[in-house]
This record gives C-alpha cells, sequence and structure tokens, in this order.
C-alpha cells in the first residue's frame, strides 16, 4: 500500500502499557500496589513485577517494573537538574468521576507516604498528580463526555489548565467501596520531555500518523482518533536536553496497540519509505507481532498489535 498523504494511524489505537525502569521493584511495589491499588499478577523475577486494575491479566497489564543498578537521581519535573529527555508523567484513566473520587479519598488518608503534587481542571478530564519512589511523575483522571468537549477543528480540542474543586471532589467518594484500582482502567496517554517540539511533532504526527489535537506554551498534544491526546510532548526542560537514557530509572518504553495486522503492516511500510530504523526484541518470544522504534530523543515506543 502507498502512502501518498503521512501515514494514519488505527482509530483504535491506545497506549496499551508503560515499562518503567525501578530502583527498587519493593519500593515500587508498595508504590504502586498497597498505595494506588493496583492487582500484582506477576513477579518473573526479584527483578521484574508485572500489574494491572484488578480482575485483569498478564496480557492486558498496564505497567511493569523493572529494577536498574544504578545510582538513584531524584527529579523533580520541569526544574530538575537532571536536563534530560523522557517522561514527564504517564498518566492513568479511571472509568468514572466518582472513582476518581474515591482514588482522592485514598491519597488523601495515606498522604504521609505520598508525593502528592496537585490537581487541575483540564475541560476535557479532571486530574490528579502525584510522583513515584523514583520521581515517576504519576497522573490519574477521569474524561468529561465527549459532547462536554469544546472542538476548534475535525479532531482538534480545547484544553486548558483551571482549578479543580478537590472539596467537591471529596464528597462524592463512595465510603462502601473497598478500595482498588478498578477494571477498565487504562493507560490514558503519555507525556513526554522532548528537545525538539517540531522535530517530535514530525515523528508523531508525520511518521507514526497520530493528529495534532491541542498546543500549549512548549507543549503538543496528539491522538490516535478524535480522543483529546494518547501522547504529549513538552519542551519545558529546554532545548539541549540530553537523549533518553534507558539505563537510569524513569521510562524504559510504552507499548502502542494497533489493534489490526493491516494497520501494523501499513505502519512497518510507512518506517521503511522515511527510513526509520526497527528494533526486535529478543526476549519478546510471544510472536512476531511487535517490534521498538526510538523517537528523536531516543525514547523507546512498542509497536504491536494482538
Amino acid at each position: 500500500m502507498e502512502f501518498t498523504k503521512s501515514f494514519e494511524i488505527s482509530p483504535s489505537t491506545f497506549v496499551a502499557n508503560v515499562r518503567l525502569n525501578v530502583s527498587s521493584v519493593e519500593r515500587s511495589l508498595y508504590f504502586y500496589q498497597d498505595l494506588l491499588g493496583f492487582q500484582l499478577i506477576g513477579k518473573p523475577s526479584d527483578d521484574n513485577a508485572i500489574l494491572s486494575p484488578i480482575g485483569s491479566n498478564y496480557k492486558n497489564h498496564l505497567l511493569q517494573l523493572s529494577r536498574v543498578d544504578t545510582p538513584h537521581r531524584e527529579i523533580k519535573g520541569e526544574h530538575s537538574a537532571i536536563r534530560q529527555a523522557g517522561l514527564y508523567h504517564f498518566a492513568i484513566l479511571l472509568p468514572s468521576r466518582r472513582h476518581l473520587a474515591n482514588v482522592f479519598k485514598h491519597l488523601t488518608e495515606n498522604s504521609n507516604e505520598l508525593r502528592f503534587e496537585g490537581a487541575a481542571d483540564h475541560l476535557v478530564s479532571e486530574s490528579l498528580y502525584l510522583r513515584d519512589p523514583d520521581s515517576n511523575g504519576v497522573e490519574i483522571y477521569r474524561d468529561r463526555n465527549q459532547s462536554e468537549w469544546k472542538r476548534t477543528g475535525q479532531f482538534q480540542v480545547e484544553m486548558k489548565t483551571d482549578h479543580l474543586n478537590l472539596e467537591r471532589l471529596l464528597r462524592e467518594a463512595d465510603t462502601q467501596i473497598e478500595w482498588c484500582m478498578p477494571a477498565n482502567t487504562v493507560i490514558g496517554h503519555v507525556h513526554l520531555h522532548v528537545s525538539d517540539l517540531i522535530k517530535s511533532r514530525n515523528f508523531y504526527s508525520e511518521i507514526l500518523g497520530l493528529h495534532h489535537t491541542c498546543s500549549y506554551p512548549g507543549a503538543n498534544f496528539f491522538a490516535a482518533d478524535s480522543y483529546h491526546h494518547h501522547i504529549a510532548t513538552n519542551s519545558w526542560l529546554g532545548n539541549d536536553i540530553a537523549n533518553a537514557d534507558p539505563t537510569q530509572p524513569g521510562l524504559d518504553h510504552f507499548s502502542l496497540n494497533l489493534k489490526s495486522k493491516e494497520y501494523f503492516e501499513e505502519l512497518l511500510h510507512q518506517l521503511e519509505r522515511m527510513k526509520i530504523e526497527v528494533l526486535t526484541d529478543d526476549s519478546n518470544k510471544i510472536n512476531k507481532k511487535s517490534f521498538f522504534i526510538l523517537d528523536p530523543d531516543k525514547i523507546k515506543i512498542q509497536i504491536y498489535y494482538q
């Protein structure tokens, strides 16, 4: 299949999971399992753990933790002294506002064990922000109904960062529900530090085929369909930052599920035509439906279908 225009990725594509390099699997398990309520569904070794929402399985896991033997380096968002491309935050999308209220209630009850960084109303969604033990940014959010979103174009949507009324949110918590990360929870999006917004926009839009949905000062947002965003990029650390380093605590890679063999093969053709190197993973013994690529800042992305 020839491409007369830029490739357009499958509308059913979504961020399937995130793999984090951590300095201590046990410490991270306490955060993600005991405090955030994920379910441990696999521990292939002392250095790896697989997590999912309640009632899910290994195939549909959302998070993998892998230990790396490097000194722990504390990163504090855009004001970090370590100016390197990689994860700004990954975002956990909950099924409803009630679930978000329950999360917030749970977080407030464990606030002495968390780095809770704030909250925001983005018009399309409502979000809570915190950091894990390795200072990885974690957003937990719920979407408003798409009928409430303000469209500025076919794929463009208005987003802002406004105050979120946390007192009102807390009043909506259901005290009868036992705490856990609920079924139907997914990875909603990933937000990345990059060195060059133009190069990153070309990669995620023209090469990967995502729609450019919104811009902030110093940031761009991309989605596979009419969603507000599956991937965001920002240059808030500056334009002279180092490439991503997979040997350090932080993002190892995130995975995009194309849902279709046809789109998978079309994207392979697109990457070959654009001379983008495709990487294989010798540890992937499941099937041949997966490959890896690097974005302009060497951030690793897994592409697969199932």
